[in-house]
C-alpha cells in the first residue's frame, strides 16, 4: 500500500502537513501550524486527523513554523519517533519553536488574566513539550543519503532560508523503487546570501509550492526596491517601519542597507532591528558558511561582515524596544512578524500608523486575513490589542523581497526534469495562484500531470 494524504497546505498558504503511508509505515512530511486568520490559526486546535502514536517519523523541509510549529503539539499527542532535518534548520528550530512555546505560554497567562479574562484558558503547546520535540530531532547534512525503516531520504538545498531542504524519499514497490520529491517552499534564483535552488532531475511523484503561482517578481533589484522608501523616510525625517519574518527576509534587508550604504546611495541612518529571535538567526546566518552563496564568500574573505554597519543597533530588551517609540526620525526599525500578526512590530504599528511621516514597508507575503493583508488593502482603521487604530502612514510594499519563487522561477527548476513525473500535485498557495500555476506548468509542459491537492485528500499510488 502507498498512499499520500494532505493534511494542510492544499488550499491554503500554511499548515504543511503531507502523510506518507508506505505498507504498515507512517511518516510526515512537515508538521506546521496554520498561521493568519483567526479561522485558520483555530485549526491547530482541532484533533490530528491521524493517530500521532502511529507516525513513525517526520521529515522536516525547513525551519519556518508553518512547517515545523506543530511538532511539540505532535509530540504532546504520543509522537514518539524521530524527526529529520539539516543541521542549520535544527539550530534555526531551536530558536523557533522555543520562541513559538513561550508566546504560547505568555498568551495563555494573558487570557487567564486582565479585563478580557478567559478562564482556564491553556497553551496549544508548553515549552517542555517544544524541548522533547528537539530532543527527538536528528541533523543530517544536505546530499546525505540514509534510510528510514523502508524509506530512503535525502535533503537537497532549495535556496528558501537558511537550511531548506528539497526531500526525496524513494521507497520500495513491487520490486522497483518509487521516488517522491517535496519542496517544501521554493527559493528563488540569483538571491543575496544563499545558493540557488539544486536542480533535480527526476522524481516519480512531485509535490510543489504554489505561493506566487499568479505573480511575476518586479524585475528590479532589491537595492531598487527599496531605495524609494528610505529616500521618503529621509525626506519626511519620519520612522521607516519594516515588519520583516525573522528568518531570511530580516537578514536580506540588512544585507541591501548595507549595499546602500556602501554604495553612497543612502546616508548613514539608524537602523534598529528590534527582535531577539531575529538576532539569534543573524548569528546564524553568518555562522554557515557552505551554504553562502558566491558574492557572499567574497564579501566575507574581504572581511566584511555582512550583517554589520554604521548606524545598525540590535534591540533584545523589551525595555529598549520601548524607548524606540519616543525617537524622532528618520530612522528604521525592523521588527517580526512579518505578517503584523504578533510580536513586537504590534506596538510599533499601534504607536507609529497615526503619523503619517511613518512608511510602513511590505517585503514579504501577506496572508489572507492578517493585519499585513488588510493594510495592504487599503484599511482605515486597524485593530491592535482591542483597540482601533487610525492609519495616516504610507503604506508600500517591496515584492520582490520574497523568498518564494514565482511563476517563472517555479517553471524554470522544473526544466531541468528529464521526464515528467507520473503525477504532480500543487500545495502550499491559496485557490487562485494555485489554479494560475496549474495552467502555467500545462502551458509549459503539455505531458505534465497537474492536480491541485486537496485538504484531507487520500491518494493511493
Amino acid at each position: 500500500m502507498l498512499t499520500l494524504q494532505f493534511l494542510g497546505a492544499a488550499g491554503t498558504v500554511t499548515g504543511s502537513r503531507f502523510l506518507l503511508t508506505v505498507d504498515n509505515q507512517k511518516v510526515l512530511i512537515d508538521c506546521g501550524l496554520f498561521q493568519g486568520g483567526k479561522e485558520l490559526k483555530e485549526r491547530n486546535w482541532n484533533p490530528f486527523p491521524v493517530n500521532p502514536k502511529e507516525i513513525q517519523g517526520v521529515f522536516v523541509t525547513h525551519a519556518h513554523l508553518d512547517h515545523t510549529g506543530y511538532l511539540p503539539k505532535l509530540v504532546e499527542l504520543g509522537f514518539k519517533g524521530k524527526i529529520f532535518a539539516t543541521p542549520s534548520t535544527v539550530d534555526l528550530m531551536e530558536i523557533l519553536l522555543r520562541d513559538s512555546a513561550h508566546l504560547q505560554e505568555e498568551e495563555a497567562a494573558y487570557h487567564n488574566r486582565g479585563k478580557f479574562c478567559c478562564p482556564h484558558a491553556r497553551p496549544l503547546y508548553t515549552l517542555q513539550e517544544a524541548e522533547q520535540a528537539l530532543y527527538q530531532t536528528k541533523a543530517v547534512p544536505y546530499g546525505e543519503s540514509f534510510n528510514f525503516g523502508n524509506i530512503k531520504a535525502e535533503f537537497i538545498p532549495s535556496g528558501h532560508i537558511l537550511g531548506s531542504a528539497f526531500i526525496r524519499l524513494t521507497v520500495p514497490q513491487n520490486g522497483n523503487e518509487v521516488s517522491f520529491l517535496f519542496t517544501g517552499d521554493m527559493g528563488r534564483y540569483h538571491s543575496p546570501i544563499l545558493k540557488d535552488p539544486f536542480p533535480v532531475r527526476k522524481a516519480d511523484y512531485l509535490l510543489v509550492e504554489s505561493t506566487y503561482g499568479d505573480r511575476i517578481h518586479e524585475k528590479i533589484t532589491r537595492i531598487e526596491a527599496i531605495l524609494p522608501a528610505v529616500q521618503e523616510c529621509l525626506a519626511l525625517s519620519g520612522c521607516l517601519l519594516i515588519p520583516a519574518f525573522t528568518v531570511g527576509r530580516t537578514q536580506e534587508i540588512l544585507y541591501t542597507l548595507r549595499e546602500m550604504l556602501d554604495q553612497k546611495k543612502i546616508p548613514q541612518i539608524p537602523v534598529y532591528v528590534d527582535s531577539p529571535m531575529a538576532i539569534d538567526v543573524t548569528h546564524l546566518y553568518a555562522e554557515y558558511h557552505q551554504e553562502h552563496d558566491m558574492d557572499m564568500e567574497k564579501l566575507e574573505k574581504e572581511g566584511h561582515s555582512p550583517f554589520r554597519f554604521p548606524g545598525l543597533q540590535y534591540v533584545r530588551t523589551t525595555r529598549e524596544s520601548k524607548s524606540l517609540n519616543h525617537l524622532k526620525g528618520p530612522l528604521i526599525i525592523i521588527s517580526a512578524n512579518g505578517m503584523c500578526t504578533g510580536g513586537r512590530i504590534m506596538h510599533h504599528l499601534a504607536n507609529r500608523l497615526p503619523d503619517p511621516t511613518t512608511i510602513l514597508l511590505f517585503v514579504g507575503y501577506q496572508g489572507s486575513g492578517t493585519r499585513g493583508r488588510e493594510l495592504l488593502e487599503g484599511a482605515k482603521n486597524i485593530t491592535i490589542f482591542h483597540e482601533k487604530i487610525e492609519v495616516n502612514a504610507r503604506i508600500k510594499q517591496a515584492d520582490n523581497f520574497s523568498a518564494h519563487g514565482d511563476y517563472p522561477e517555479i517553471l524554470q527548476w522544473i526544466s531541468g526534469f528529464e521526464k515528467a513525473p507520473l503525477k504532480t500535485f500543487l500545495v502550499h498557495g491559496e485557490p487562485e495562484s494555485t489554479s494560475a500555476l496549474k495552467g502555467h506548468i500545462y502551458e509549459k509542459f503539455p505531458e505534465w500531470k497537474v492536480e491541485i491537492a486537496q485538504d484531507m485528500q487520500s491518494v493511493e499510488l
